[in-house]
């Protein structure tokens, strides 16, 4: 037999006059849960729980014991059985959550305290005096503008009122990790906090907002929203983004969304500007991209972490993003016509992430794939943090043109299918003599690179005599890219591990070393002929 319970939780930590509801959330020796079964299991007396655990290692199964279901979970191995047991903590209200953490109980009406000094072990105490004092100022919550109660087991909100007069000016709340159980008490907390403007609900397990009187006027100054990790469905999402007027940050990152489909019917106008969708498992960008039409103000879209492989070219009837910005990083993007039906997608892309993608570790791209991406996107302006010059784009496209020339083609129209842009950027740059380019190495590119002897040390810094170097190596580079792209250049050809770390020094003419960039400096932004030309030779030295 299964009871839904009652619907009080009670408070603290002891045990409950009745059962709890199904939805209750608890805490059980650090591990959150909800409760999704309240009742007898076969085999056994008593009464028990039957908890989807939030992290799924603690639990043993997915509601099924002796063949029989009694619940189900979202992941297969996130549910157990525990008694009701007085270690069982059910949560505290708002205000209760917000005394034990942020007002030091009044000692009493002495006026001299002895204080132990944190830094000496116990072994200095001093006497200080009219401590109560300073608690009462430090206690003062009407003074506080940002709270965090995320893991302070918050469970539900206090009497109408009583928030509002104990901390009327917060602008910024973090209640993830909570207890909390449905958006209801989530409003009822920010109704009475009129100044809110930021809030965090990451990781929380919430039921849908019941309450049509809150719908209205509970986010109305809301601005930032995070609800990462919260396992939302994009259309619960959704929802709540339709009840926040002025929201203009939006983080649902870590939510196992694998696609954004909405059911409406009629057209929206969603307010953010910025919205994080990071390690989600999003697979079909065409879908993606006609979810997020509602957003009509969106900039800022960062998709990193999911699922995308590759970026169809759009149909003709599609309407674009205004995207100025977008994150693809950690992704599967591994086709360069991605990178051309991204231009149309996003026509007005000025800033582009794509680190650790396949288009990157492609052997044979690695070292200028940064000059192609470049030249596909006319206004991009950063790529993966670093500015583009108007020197760096021209010397892209001309490198660009010049690799498009070597190709063979059966007619100009192939060439141009392949390379949306090469009409354009002939147009100009000129036509290269495709004939000459695909027989003569010396082409525009080979005129624009310039040859630096490179070697490696040992130590740091590194000795100065050129035999007590190893591993000379010429490397080839454009003398426009930024320093940053040098150091790759020069990690990679000496074969240090991933994500290793270098500095650099030059040979000046008296034979000395010198270093080369300060990366705190943001030196690397800088174009290598800052500080090299032709023949110049560097020294790397690998940090452990």
């Amino acid at each position: 037999m299964s009871h839904s319970g009652h619907t009080g939780t009670g408070t603290g930590t002891g045990t409950i006059s009745t059962f709890p509801s199904l939805g209750t959330r608890i805490s059980l020796s650090g591990y959150v849960g909800t409760i999704r079964y309240v009742g007898e299991v076969h085999g056994t007396s008593g009464i028990w729980f039957g908890v989807e655990w939030d992290d799924p290692s603690r639990g043993k199964h997915d509601g099924i014991k002796g063949g029989k279901r009694y619940f189900s979970c979202l992941s297969t191995s996130a549910g157990s059985f525990i008694r009701p047991l007085p270690s069982v903590q059910y949560g505290k209200t708002f205000l209760s959550a917000l005394i034990d953490k942020y007002v030091e109980q009044f000692h009493g009406s002495d006026t001299q305290e002895t204080v132990i000094l944190g830094s000496s072990n116990g072994a200095i105490q001093v006497e200080a005096v009219n401590l109560d004092k300073i608690r009462g100022k430090f206690s003062d919550l009407e003074r506080l503008r940002e709270i965090s109660l995320d893991k302070e087991n918050v469970s539900g909100a206090d009497p109408p009122g009583e928030i509002r007069k104990k901390c009327p000016n917060v602008k910024g709340l973090d209640l993830s990790y909570s207890l909390i159980s449905s958006w209801d008490v989530i409003a009822l907390i920010a109704i009475e906090l009129p100044s809110l403007e930021r809030l965090g609900l990451n990781n929380n397990r919430l039921r849908p907002l019941s309450n049509m009187k809150l719908r209205t006027n509970a986010f109305l100054h809301l601005t930032e929203l995070q609800l990462n990790g919260t396992l939302m469905a994009w259309q619960a999402i959704v929802d709540i983004v339709a009840l926040v007027p002025n929201l203009k940050h939006l983080e649902a990152g870590y939510n196992r969304l694998q696609s954004l489909t909405l059911h409406y019917p009629g057209p929206m106008k969603l307010a953010p500007t910025i919205i994080n969708l990071d390690c989600n498992q999003l697979s079909d960008w065409a879908e993606t991209c006609q979810a997020l039409l509602p957003f009509q103000k969106l900039d800022r879209l960062i998709l990193s972490s999911n699922s995308f492989k590759s970026i169809p070219f759009p149909t003709e009837s599609h309407d674009p993003l205004g995207l100025t910005h977008l994150s693809l990083s950690s992704t599967g993007i591994s086709e360069w016509s991605s990178i051309d039906s991204l231009n149309l997608w996003c026509p007005q892309l000025e800033s582009l992430s794509l680190n650790r993608t396949p288009l990157l570790t492609d052997s044979q791209m690695s070292r200028v794939w940064q000059q192609i991406v470049i030249a596909r996107l006319p206004r991009l302006r950063t790529l993966d943090g670093t500015s583009i010059s108007q020197r760096q784009r021209i010397d892209a496209e001309l490198f660009y043109l010049s690799r498009i020339a070597r190709e063979s083609y059966s007619s100009d129209a192939a060439r141009g299918a392949d390379h949306p842009r090469w009409v354009e950027l002939c147009e100009a740059h000129g036509t290269p003599d495709i004939t000459s380019v695909t027989k003569d190495e010396d082409n525009k590119l080979k005129n624009h690179l310039i040859e630096i002897k490179a070697s490696l040390s040992a130590v740091s810094p590194p000795p100065s005599a050129p035999e007590a170097l190893k591993l000379t190596k010429p490397v080839k580079v454009l003398p426009s890219a930024p320093l940053r792209i040098l150091r790759l250049k020069l990690l990679k050809l000496f074969k240090s591990p991933r994500g290793a770390e270098c500095d650099l020094w030059i040979r000046m003419a008296d034979g000395n070393l010198t270093p080369l960039g300060d990366i705190a400096a943001a030196d690397d932004d800088k174009e290598i002929d800052w500080w090299l030309e032709n023949g110049s030779e560097v020294v790397i030295y690998v940090k452990e």
